[in-house]
């Protein structure tokens, strides 16, 4: 609900112009595979913003998002990867050491 209700009506403020959000619910083409679609969006996209949580730092979908970011970072030699973390810091996913 915050990501939604807070976040992104925030960041894509219109009095702001701040930002063009992709959000899965919204910017995604409907049935087109999850992976093709997310990829797509990453590859796309200036940065990847991750809201992190424990529960969704243990998900594939986060496994997935996060390796595809990390692999552009590294093709690319530049930071496009952004987290906001909801609780303490996750200190034990390997993804985030």
């Amino acid at each position: 609900e915050w990501v939604l209700d807070e976040l992104v009506a925030k960041l894509e403020d219109p009095r702001e112009k701040c930002f063009n959000l992709c959000l899965e619910e919204r910017d995604w083409l409907p049935g087109q595979p999850v992976l093709e679609n997310l990829s797509q969006s990453i590859q796309l996209s200036k940065k990847t913003v991750f809201v992190m949580t424990d529960k969704y730092a243990k998900t594939e979908n986060f496994k997935i998002a996060f390796y595809l970011s990390h692999q552009r970072l590294m093709d690319e030699k530049v930071d496009v990867i952004f987290l906001i973390f909801l609780e303490k810091p996750l200190q034990k996913s390997k993804f985030l050491q």
